[in-house]
């Protein structure tokens, strides 16, 4: 059976979910971050890093933050270590 091709267009229109935003970060020496689009940082809850496809020539290296802002706002941000760079992709 073959799909509807209308159905696979309609998917590639609605967009990633969820897809990473450029954020602005301020982070501390140890690079937590301390402001997220210019709203402090209450606390950091929880940090991963993600290193992945490094046998390809785009690997993914990633430091990942969820973050507790001043507004009670929970996002996560990231760094990515091999583009470079600070993304937001939950709140924000």
């Amino acid at each position: 059976m073959v799909a509807h091709p209308g159905v696979a267009r309609a998917a590639r229109a609605a967009g990633r979910v969820n897809a990473p935003l450029a954020a602005r970060i301020q982070a501390h020496a140890d690079g937590t971050p301390r402001e997220v689009n210019h709203q402090p940082v209450a606390l950091v809850r929880e940090e991963w890093r993600v290193v992945d496809r490094w046998w390809t020539e785009e690997p993914v290296v990633r430091r990942y933050f969820e973050v507790v802002l001043e507004s009670g706002q929970n996002t996560v941000v990231f760094h990515d270590g091999a583009g470079g760079g600070w993304f937001s992709q939950r709140g924000a």
